[in-house]
């Protein structure tokens, strides 16, 4: 564990493109969620597709074994001093600004792909567009309960799973990285995306949200994101 802690920086393993850059780079950021991230990125290596694409993870400083996980799934691996639980913003924009693909399919740590054609229907997506997969939260057997993004029932544009061009998201400016604290970066992220090109949520497309705890406090812990957030919408009208 001592060599992973001292190490900041890109190790890169086989990926998708044998002839070349990547036109597709799936960059995900996470901290010390190991298990749900190992049954992950098997669901993405799972797919079928001829496109090449490569996966970036950015590992915010976890202390478990998440550096195996990566290495296991032959991935791009980036391992960043987070200090710990904080928001992703930082690590998401540290893994968009290392994408060669032209691209990016922006997921979290924890959502399954449910089918094996997610890749190539994220793929899709043009100049002026975000696509926003339709996720559901699972229990442990995978059993879908509450749609966590959803065309009809919670449409919301949130990174759970889509897809955007790697021009417009920083034409957006990316992840907002005043959101310090943990949450609401990717709400206004999706705010803004709204107003400046068409979003489009995915029947066919479907995205698993593994069930896993969280903070007993995250109510309050979320509370200095919430103001940044109701500030920066106000400032937006």
């Amino acid at each position: 564990m001592k060599e992973k802690k001292d190490f900041e920086g890109l190790i890169e393993y086989n990926n998708s493109y044998p002839n070349g850059i990547p036109y597709i780079s799936i960059v995900i950021a996470t901290f010390n969620k190991a298990p749900l991230l190992d049954k992950t990125l098997a669901s993405i290596r799972a797919n079928a597709t001829d496109l090449p694409y490569e996966i970036i993870v950015v590992d915010d400083g976890s202390t478990d074994n998440t550096f195996e996980v990566c290495k296991k799934h032959a991935v791009a691996y980036i391992w960043l001093n987070g200090g710990g639980y904080r928001n992703p913003s930082v690590p998401r924009n540290v893994g968009c600004r290392m994408a060669r693909g032209k691209i990016l399919i922006m997921q979290s740590d924890d959502v399954l792909h449910e089918s094996t054609d997610v890749i190539a229907k994220l793929a899709d997506v043009k100049r002026g567009e975000a696509h926003f997969a339709t996720v559901w939260n699972v229990d442990s057997k995978l059993q879908k309960n509450v749609a966590h993004c959803h065309p009809e029932i919670n449409k919301v544009p949130l990174f759970f799973l889509g897809s955007m061009c790697k021009d417009d998201f920083w034409a957006v400016g990316g992840n907002d990285e005043d959101f310090t604290k943990p949450a609401y970066e990717d709400t206004y992220l999706g705010e803004l995306i709204k107003r400046k090109y068409k979003a489009e949520w995915r029947h066919d497309v479907v995205g698993l949200h593994q069930h896993h705890s969280r903070p007993k406090n995250l109510a309050r812990v979320v509370i200095p994101s919430r103001e940044l957030y109701e500030k920066k919408m106000k400032e937006l009208e």
